[in-house]
């Protein structure tokens, strides 16, 4: 069989890919090199201080990131599908309700809508961003929409001016 497929592979450049190296994608070893000392500093505290739930560390985390955002609070959660859930909670968005969101996204993100209820509405993409098409927003809002749940992607964030500006208009939630 091996022989099959390696006398049966496509060629690039009339050469047999089967046997060229794989094309790095995302070297995570050398990004975590860039933080392990302080990542093992800080598992070495949790355990040490046997505070697995909520804690010391979780409520400087949540500290930083508030501050960061420029945010009064800010709430740790285990996933970022828990997240999603427990924000269109707190919105009592649910059965009903509609959330426009990306399709290009974690399956999370519509799962998350689904879980409460209410309605995924997907807004087509900006080819070269790959986010929300702000101009496809506008139409998808109708009378059951209660939130936006952009997604930004590859360091690229929605065009959140148009967003917000939509959001106020209609009186609508941004998660």
């Amino acid at each position: 069989m091996e022989s099959l497929m390696a006398d049966n592979a496509p060629s690039v450049f009339g050469e047999n890919i089967a046997q060229q190296e794989p094309v790095p994608f995302i070297d995570l070893v050398a990004q975590y090199n860039t933080i392990a000392s302080g990542v093992r500093a800080a598992v070495d505290r949790v355990f040490a201080d046997q505070c697995f739930v909520l804690g010391d560390e979780v409520s400087e985390f949540e500290c930083d990131v508030a501050e960061y955002c420029d945010s009064q609070d800010a709430i740790g959660c285990a996933s970022g599908t828990d997240a999603l859930i427990l924000s269109l909670m707190a919105l009592n968005i649910g059965a009903g309700d509609e959330v426009i969101t990306s399709p290009f996204t974690f399956f999370a993100t519509a799962g998350a809508i689904h879980r409460v209820g209410a309605k995924p509405v997907f807004v087509d993409i900006d080819p070269v961003s790959f986010n929300l098409d702000p101009n496809q927003l506008e139409r998808a809002i109708t009378e059951r929409t209660r939130a936006i749940m952009p997604v930004h992607l590859f360091g690229q964030c929605v065009e959140m001016e148009a967003v917000w500006r939509l959001a106020v208009r209609d009186h609508l939630a941004v998660v």
